[in-house]
């Protein structure tokens, strides 16, 4: 294979990468924000009557993805709140809390007042070494309080910590790590074990408390789990402790969801569930204001209850009532139910001056607008308090939507970047197939066709929100295209692919506009017996495919036999059934493990095999015990991780010392899918079995078509590479994924770790929500180049590519040289949809995720797995 053909493709592959990360590091910029730090306009304070400030202490308690229904419906099971606000002690709100709804942004916001930019989403899972989010030299109400004077103690999400370093902030404090979700119980209790009589009698002025177990709850169990009720128990219990020992005319108490959580429990996104959290003030000072609430109320799909005002609109009223100038760059505005505190007569000043330090930002912004600027003139003469609430809220509109300015430089490089890379992979990619290869033509442009035909649907904010009816699209037409063209022939296998394709597509419904619960994954959720038998047999199989579909019994038997049945009574041959089949065990009695931990009910037939795990660690399982498999399900993981680690290197090892390279792929492919399965949820797991008969329908129809495809290699290359590719997509959505943030699945990013480490999570994250597409990968390698292994034709091995080694990289350039072709067309065409779009309405909901979703397939999926992990394989072979 000509080296210059791979450097050309190297360098093209670099170039289209290059010019990726260019455009988001100008799209996304981090946010400009005004320096210094503000002081009242005046010179005096106009939060101050008679010489006295509305509340001298602050306790805010921050209870993370806390919705708002989990604060005042009738679902919710936090009483002493509810009788807080029957009482009139409490004002209740629900507050908007702006998207990217992840924790760091959210806390930038309600410290600081500002918006966030979406950079901030993506640094929110910074080590916690990283000081780069630092708000040490940004004016926030933090820096205000304690420029006051006051001290401040802090117990909770280490987040805050990364914001404000300790040492300059805060007198004590205690961060847990926000990332550790299987932890329910002990990252609370760090907290509220801080909240002792020592602590109540302490000189301290400001109390921030960040609770993470409900969050944590959220994403392992979703918003109905059964640990949703105890929770929510313990939270009330802790804001009754607060209320009742701390709380008395000049303390004020906030408690609040930095955001909320969607229907499976994540966020990110900017659903109803996810931007509503609640939001509460609470103090017997509230009487006076004589509300007259009612509480709970009517549980309410839209999550809307009481007032709607925006989260940031707490930042100018602690300032109000605490005292202290409003931070530089807040964007918030003093909630008007809370301004019943000052008499009529001072109302309007305390007003001016959140206008005043409004008008401050937009005049460094906006010099030359003279009309908002005369406006303002015109209203600090006689302006009633609606017209200054009809002001702010005019300006704040017109600053939240101009809150991050783009990079033009980089975006403009960047977009040339991928406009050059584009053009040359296209012309290469014509040159190899209509030139080089003489291929039917038809195959290379239906190919361009439905490359470019995809990449356009970028353009629509629609049609990136329901993607995988397009991949479904794509799959049937690419089916029936070959099909009619005569390309694949054999009734048989044709329609039976289809129809594992119709089941496949329907496993998980996962728009982002249309849901429903009539999928397989949910009906197996509601059908647990039907669940765990279908996982019992999914693992039977994926055990019976490592131990006998490649090669891996003729790499361990002690020597050469004639027969099979020779072969598995062979002393090394049992050795691997044992460990095999051991393994396939471990990774079952983990996934019971875990979704037992999770809350969910286990069938009565397999309590047996709980029971047994569990005793086997010296671990009782009874009703009290709610979040106690942790260990056992991370030493299990461990177990299983070795055990792969084992099977991969004796297959290799064992397969170099005898000369055996037929059915490495294929060894290596099964072996890998257990992990895959690992690292999928207990509901998807079923889904492998429908992906071991698609593949195997597709080798019996290629094998079918041997004759004709082996006479154009390339012919091969192109219809394997368009079917993985339709594959790796389909079986992405089906597997419960979409384009947003807020279903990037974490329940099985911490398998076999104790704490948060970023690199070895973050790998664990990418694997699991991208099992379906990196299975196919593989899958495509086993089409390719050991059809007649997979299809257990091991006599008949001699016929597969994998044994004529000057054609392997020559096959995997192809390979590669197509699926540039489709990325690098697919990423131009969403760059510049990103770009023409930059002002739309779902900018930062639809298409910015969609760019981190491309990164990711383009850069992991596409280059590290189809492209130098393949090349590892063949290496190998």
């Amino acid at each position: 294979m000509s080296s210059s053909k791979w450097g050309a493709l190297f360098g093209l592959l670099l170039l289209h990468i290059i010019g990726y990360l260019i455009f988001l590091v100008g799209f996304f910029p981090s946010k400009v924000v005004v320096p210094g730090f503000n002081e009242f306009h005046s010179g005096q304070s106009p939060f101050m009557e008679h010489n006295e400030v509305k509340f001298d202490k602050l306790i805010l308690m921050v209870v993370d993805a806390m919705r708002s229904d989990f604060l005042y419906s009738d679902h919710s099971h936090m009483k002493f709140v509810h009788e807080l606000i029957n009482d009139n002690c409490a004002l209740p709100f629900t507050s908007y809390s702006n998207p990217p709804t992840v924790t760091l942004p959210r806390l930038k916001g309600i410290t600081t007042g500002g918006t966030p930019s979406f950079l901030d989403a993506i640094l929110n899972i910074a080590d916690d070494k990283d000081n780069s989010q630092s708000l040490l030299n940004q004016d926030s109400w933090v820096h205000q309080f304690q420029n006051n004077l006051k001290v401040i103690n802090f117990f909770g999400d280490d987040t805050w910590l990364k914001l404000f370093p300790p040492e300059k902030f805060f007198n004590q404090y205690e961060g847990t790590n926000s990332f550790f979700v299987n932890d329910f119980t002990d990252v609370d209790n760090n907290v509220t074990r801080h909240l002792n009589d020592d602590l109540f009698n302490s000189n301290w002025d400001g109390l921030i408390l960040h609770y993470l177990g409900l969050d944590h709850i959220g994403h392992k169990g979703g918003p109905n789990s059964k640990f949703m009720k105890g929770k929510q128990e313990e939270m009330d219990g802790v804001i009754k402790k607060l209320y009742q020992q701390t709380i008395d005319s000049n303390t004020l108490l906030v408690v609040m969801g930095d955001h909320g959580m969607n229907e499976i429990g994540n966020h990110g996104g900017s659903s109803m569930g996810e931007t509503n959290p609640g939001l509460l003030f609470a103090s017997p000072k509230f009487k006076m204001l004589e509300k007259d609430l009612q509480s709970p109320l009517a549980y309410n799909g839209d999550y809307k209850y009481y007032k709607h005002i925006n989260q940031i609109d707490l930042v100018p009223t602690l300032a109000a009532l605490l005292n202290f100038p409003i931070p530089k760059n807040n964007l918030g505005i003093i909630i008007k139910d809370l301004l019943g505190l000052w008499n009529p007569e001072a109302q309007k000043s305390v007003l001016i001056e959140n206008c005043v330090q409004f008008m401050n930002i937009y005049e460094a912004k906006y010099a030359n607008d003279r009309d908002i600027i005369n406006e303002w003139k015109i209203l600090q003469g006689s302006g009633t308090i609606d017209a200054h609430y009809n002001f702010l809220n005019k300006i704040q509109d017109l600053l939240t939507s101009t809150a991050t300015e783009y990079k033009y430089m980089d975006i403009y490089i960047g977009l040339f970047i991928l406009v050059i890379t584009a053009i040359l992979v296209f012309a290469l990619f014509n040159w190899h197939f209509l030139v080089q290869a003489a291929i039917n033509p038809m195959l290379n442009w239906y190919f361009i066709g439905i490359s470019i035909l995809y990449s356009i649907h970028f353009h629509a904010s629609s049609l990136i929100e329901e993607e995988y009816q397009i991949w479904w699209f794509f799959i049937i037409i690419c089916l029936f295209t070959l099909y009619f063209n005569n390309q694949l022939k054999s009734s048989k296998y044709f329609w039976l692919i289809l129809a594992g394709l119709r089941i496949i597509r329907s496993w998980s419904i996962t728009g982002q506009k249309f849901t429903t619960s009539y999928a397989f994954s949910v009906y197996l959720l509601q059908n647990v017996d039907l669940l765990w038998i279908l996982n019992i047999v999914t693992y039977f199989l994926t055990a019976v495919l490592i131990y006998s579909q490649g090669s891996l019994i003729h790499c361990v038997t002690l020597r050469e036999y004639e027969t099979f049945r020779e072969n598995v009574q062979d002393f090394g041959s049992l050795a691997t059934f044992i460990i095999t089949f051991v393994t396939c065990t471990i990774s079952f009695l983990f996934k019971l493990c875990q979704y037992f931990n999770d809350g969910k009910p286990v069938p009565n037939w397999l309590l047996v095999f709980l029971h047994w795990t569990c005793e086997s660690y010296g671990i009782t399982i009874n009703s009290s015990e709610k979040n106690q498999l942790h260990e056992l399900n991370i030493h299990l993981s461990k177990i299983l991780f070795y055990s792969i680690g084992v099977l991969v290197l004796a297959r290799i090892i064992l397969g170099k010392i005898r000369n055996i390279n037929y059915g490495l792929i294929t060894d290596l492919t099964n072996i890998f899918t257990l992990f895959l399965m690992h690292q999928s949820r207990p509901e998807i797991v079923p889904i492998f079995l429908l992906f071991y008969l698609v593949k195997f329908l597709a080798a019996k129809l290629l094998a079918n078509n041997e004759v004709v495809l082996r006479k154009n290699i390339d012919q091969l290359m192109i219809i394997v590479t368009l079917f993985s590719l339709c594959l790796q997509n389909l079986s992405f959505f089906s597997m419960g994924n979409t384009n947003l943030l807020a279903t990037v699945d974490l329940s099985n990013s911490y398998n076999g770790f104790k704490s948060y480490d970023v690199f070895l999570v973050g790998i664990l994250t990418y694997f699991s929500n991208f099992a379906g597409p990196i299975f196919w990968s593989l899958a495509s390698l086993q089409l390719i180049f050991e059809n007649n292994v997979l299809c257990f034709h091991t006599k008949n091995s001699s016929r597969d590519l994998i044994n004529f080694n000057f054609l392997k990289y020559q096959i995997l350039y192809v390979k590669s040289l197509a699926s540039l072709f489709f990325y690098s067309i697919a990423g131009l065409n969403l760059v510049a949809s990103c770009f023409n779009l930059r002002f739309h309405l779902f900018i930062w909901s639809v298409f910015s995720p969609k760019l981190l979703f491309f990164a990711s397939w383009t850069i992991l999926t596409n280059i590290l797995i189809d492209t130098i992990s393949a090349s590892i394989v063949l290496a190998l072979c």
